[in-house]
């Protein structure tokens, strides 16, 4: 499934962060990555990468 679009995305959370000077440019870059993807693939992909870098956080926090 190909969801590539070409003008600004419809749904305005998304509009909000891909125009937000405050986002990380890595942000906006997956964001528009995993727009271009299927959706439940780019969901469960980003479900994995959250549990990862919540747990690495916890881990470099807590050696404080």
């Amino acid at each position: 499934m190909d969801n590539k679009e070409s003008g600004p995305p419809e749904d305005p959370e998304i509009a909000q962060v891909l125009t937000d000077p405050a986002a990380s440019q890595w942000l906006k870059s997956t964001l528009r990555t995993a727009l271009s993807r299927d959706p439940v693939d780019a969901a469960n992909d980003a479900e994995v990468l959250h549990l990862i870098l919540e747990r690495r956080c916890r881990d470099l926090l807590g050696r404080h």
